[in-house]
């Protein structure tokens, strides 16, 4: 974990290196799981939080499910406003992630869900994902979470993107 702080916001980047050592490791595909937070009360979206999601996605119906480079959560506390931004970095398996970001305050990063979402989502021919390391493989996923106070736009959130993407 890399802390970055800045002005009105902080960021933690998370570079997570899994490796098969003596056997080999399989990841079955799953809507559980792989890097998630849960959020204040006053953040969910049934009451002050609206997801955005890099393709455009709005709220939890928009957002679910589907693939997208970076996610933030925004909401008001005591007269300010307060967001929580994901994003996925290119190098990360399954790039990019599928997203189990939900109204009551889960808010997930999933690339191994490829099926399971897909299916929930009723696209056609939806194909699994089984993550599959020899011994002496590495799976890479890298994620930067992004903590800030003040409204932050599409625009600023990619320009933010494009810098941990580099």
């Amino acid at each position: 974990m890399v802390f970055r702080p800045g002005e009105n916001e902080y960021a933690i980047d998370f570079s997570i290196d899994l490796t098969a050592r003596d056997a080999e490791v399989v990841f079955e595909d799953t809507k559980e799981g792989m890097f998630a937070i849960r959020v204040a009360h006053w953040l969910r979206e049934n009451e002050t939080g609206q997801y955005l999601s890099s393709s455009g996605g709005r709220t939890e119906e928009n957002v679910w499910g589907r693939r997208a480079r970076w996610v933030r959560l925004e909401g008001e506390k005591d007269g300010k406003t307060i967001g929580i931004a994901v994003f996925n970095h290119p190098a990360s398996v399954n790039y990019p992630t599928y997203w189990h970001a939900r109204g009551y305050g889960l808010f997930a990063a999933n690339p191994l869900g490829q099926f399971v979402f897909d299916e929930s989502r009723r696209q056609t021919n939806p194909q699994p994902f089984e993550l599959t390391l020899q011994p002496g493989q590495t799976a890479h996923f890298g994620f930067r979470l992004l903590v800030y106070e003040g409204p932050r736009t599409r625009k600023q959130l990619e320009q933010r993107f494009d810098t941990f993407a580099e």
